[in-house]
């Protein structure tokens, strides 16, 4: 990869950085990602150490040179097609929401719109414009394919299990209904007898 056409990408207030390779391929730099969203120095580090660490996202990962403030420096970048399964991984917890609700809502909404936004800024003006009457055809999933969503499934959180497979149904899987199966409770009939005392029988 030895040219990369590099863009600067507004996006809720901030700018994004993204870089396309000449394969065609668009990278997603994380830092700044993380930066927009609100994170700190300290959890953004943590976050590209997650991806590396973690078995489906670290083959979307790689190093590229990019202008930043203090010139180019070598930065930590996703693949575009990645970008939503890290994101989706980041949970927004009630502290979070208790504690940082404009981190929380920030994060919602790069779950939701960052990649289309990134992707959007690589296509002609005229592409642009057509994409939403001519859908991408998407590819016959594999056997692997479904083997990587299970795992995806079951590593994620609770809270964050809706955005995974709305990404995944996005993708062209199939998510079955699951209905919470509950045994009827036994019901108790209690009966009380009444006992009438003759107090004549006593006095």
């Amino acid at each position: 990869m030895n040219e990369l056409e590099v863009k600067k990408v507004p996006f809720m207030g901030t700018e994004l950085m993204a870089a396309r390779d000449n394969n065609g391929q668009i990278w997603a730099g994380v830092r700044w990602m993380c930066h927009g969203i609100g994170l700190s120095k300290a959890q953004s580090k943590t976050q590209v150490e997650k991806i590396n660490e973690d078995t489906v996202l670290s083959k979307g990962g790689g190093n590229f040179r990019l202008p930043t403030n203090g010139g180019m420096q070598d930065s930590f970048c996703l693949k575009l097609d990645y970008v939503p399964l890290w994101l989706a991984k980041i949970a927004i917890t009630p502290r979070m929401e208790r504690e940082t609700p404009e981190l929380a809502a920030r994060l919602e909404q790069y779950q939701l719109k960052a990649k289309d936004v990134l992707a959007a800024a690589f296509l002609p003006q005229s592409k642009q414009q057509s994409t939403t009457s001519a859908p991408v055809e998407q590819r016959a999933l594999t056997t692997d394919d479904y083997i990587i969503a299970a795992r995806l499934t079951a590593d994620c959180r609770n809270e964050r299990l809706p955005y995974v497979l709305g990404f995944l149904e996005k993708g062209g899987f199939d998510i079955p209904e699951v209905k919470e199966l509950r045994r009827d409770k036994p019901s108790f009939k209690l009966s009380v007898e009444r006992t009438f005392i003759n107090l004549d029988d006593y006095l």
